[in-house]
């Protein structure tokens, strides 16, 4: 079976050998996990709500399979989404079969999802038992109108406390998270580690879009877990696929040693959308080939290899960066460095990154200040000029007394956007000033307030000689944002702008445009100083020719 090397040191020093199942032939092929750490699954399996789906479990044996092939060490526990109790025994049982380990079910609801009350039980806990036992509390809180299960998971070594909490928020995941870690707090006061896993409902960045950028503003609950309640997202720490959208979250407080999101899913299985209907009519046998053997969800699940926690913690985020992804001539990509504070002090920690020519790190020093139980995260911005040949560099990211490098690769090529906003409201991105649909609108950020002047910027993608600017107003009725006072900038390099028109609109939805002597272009930008209905600009299509 084969290991990607960036697991294998991580695991080098994991003994080897395991109790078979009762019953099993199976002999263990994943090692199991040494004292002191505890390898947790994260998944939500989608095998709940339909009867015909949650009757047939080709998806949950699949699962089991493909747990034997891609994880590191044997998972010590399951903390799973969308799944009643005869299926969680299933997979307990395939699990068994197909690891040679024992696993039972620890926590589980009945044949339905759905409660007499009118809420939600479909969260479920697997524990390996030749590693793990469960002691009370074990059971269900209701949160949100869904029932989040819980236990008091330890090493059966003693070696480690591991509270573990499946959790599937029903609403604002900001408000379930504030439940979540009081329920935590108040059933397991003693833990080592304590771990949030469940589908959240929600991506990481509050502005969704394919490319996650590291340092987008996040979502409240993310922000509050991975702040003041210094819990550590496993998967954006140590999985390298922060970039990645995704709902599924291994959130610990503890130490995470190693992390996984099964990305080869992408790769083995890309086409999941013509798998899924089979699967959810309990029909796999009509699915496409490759689905039969190898589905069982339409979102890969994660683990974390997770240990207790220490007085204070440092990660740099990710492991390696790509420059291959251009703003306005500009290569850049980020890196995120955090602290944990497990003390009962405040902490400050000096942040330098060093980036040798032609990168350059922003900022190249901070101080990274975290109060007493908190954690605090820099986001540093690593640029380099869009002609940069491609090749490999290194940055040193020093964070107090200790140092990481992290290797950067600039790309043959770069993708750029086609349009840029100076700011816009989530929903309302740029991108839809450009769609060639006026229904849709681009609408400068009022929420916070932002004040004018606001622009929009057409990335033309080549130079080109360019002499007009036209401006289509929102069309749905309402004038708000209608830029009145404009002016237009070009530049051929993105980084340096030349004013070439300027002048006043009517504030009415008609169509407008702004007229100068032809000149070489590659970005065209209009910028609004004065607009209707408030200090915010909108527009339905901007265009250049």
């Amino acid at each position: 079976m084969k290991k990607s090397l960036h697991f294998a040191a991580a695991f080098a020093l994991i003994p080897l050998g395991a109790v078979p199942a009762a019953g099993s032939t199976t002999a263990p092929e994943l090692p199991r996990t040494p004292a002191g750490q505890v390898l947790v699954v994260q998944a939500d399996l989608q095998d709940s709500v339909r009867p015909a789906d949650a009757a047939d479990t080709t998806d949950l044996d699949n699962f089991a399979a493909r747990l034997a092939a891609r994880l590191p060490a044997a998972p010590d526990a399951l903390v799973l989404n969308e799944l009643l109790g005869p299926g969680a025994r299933r997979l307990a049982t395939s699990l068994s079969r197909a690891l040679g380990y024992r696993y039972r079910v620890e926590v589980a609801g009945e044949r339905s999802a759905f409660q007499a009350d009118g809420s939600v039980r479909e969260t479920a806990i697997i524990l390996n038992a030749d590693t793990m036992t469960a002691a009370r509390p074990t059971g269900y809180e209701r949160v949100q109108d869904e029932d989040q299960a819980y236990t008091g998971a330890a090493r059966r070594d003693g070696s480690l406390q591991v509270p573990l909490l499946a959790v599937h928020p029903g609403g604002d995941p900001a408000t379930a998270t504030a439940a979540y870690t009081a329920l935590a707090a108040d059933k397991f006061p003693q833990a080592q580690v304590t771990v949030l896993g469940g589908d959240f409902r929600a991506a990481r960045c509050a502005v969704p879009s394919t490319d996650q950028t590291v340092g987008c503003a996040p979502q409240a609950f993310w922000a509050d877990l991975t702040g003041p309640k210094a819990y550590s997202d496993a998967l954006f720490d140590k999985a390298d696929a922060q970039s990645r959208s995704h709902s599924g979250y291994l959130f610990a407080r503890g130490q995470v040693l190693a992390a996984g999101l099964d990305t080869a899913y992408d790769a083995d299985l890309p086409d999941r959308a013509s798998c899924k209907p089979h699967f959810d009519a309990g029909r796999p046998r009509s699915a496409p080939r490759d689905c039969r053997s190898a589905y069982y969800a339409d979102v890969p699940f994660g683990w974390a290899l997770l240990a207790a926690g220490q007085p204070v913690q440092q990660t740099v985020t990710p492991s390696r960066i790509a420059l291959d992804h251009c703003e306005l001539a500009v290569r850049q990509a980020e890196v995120a460095a955090r602290i944990v504070n497990n003390t009962g002090d405040a902490l400050s920690r000096p942040l330098t990154v060093t980036a040798a020519a032609p990168l350059t790190a922003t900022p190249a020093t901070a101080s990274l200040d975290a109060p007493a139980g908190q954690a605090t995260t820099a986001t540093i911005k690593i640029t380099a000029p869009r002609d940069t040949p491609p090749g490999e560099h290194v940055i040193t990211v020093r964070v107090g007394d200790e140092s990481t490098e992290v290797p950067v690769t600039v790309t043959e090529t770069c993708t750029e956007p086609k349009v840029y906003a100076s700011s816009f409201h989530a929903g309302f991105g740029p991108e839809r000033a450009v769609d060639g649909d006026i229904a849709t609108f681009w609408h400068s950020e009022y929420s916070p307030p932002t004040p004018l002047p606001q622009s929009i910027t057409l990335n033309l993608g080549e130079v080109k000689q360019v002499g007009n600017v036209g401006y289509q107003p929102r069309f749905d009725g309402n004038l708000n944002g209608t830029i009145l006072d404009y002016k237009v900038y070009v530049s051929t390099d993105g980084q340096t702008f030349t004013e070439v028109a300027g002048g006043t609109w009517a504030g009415d939805a008609r169509l407008k445009t702004a007229t100068f002597p032809a000149v070489d272009a590659r970005y065209v930008r209009l910028e609004g100083t004065r607009a209707g209905g408030g200090s915010y600009l909108s527009a339905a299509e901007v265009t250049a020719g």
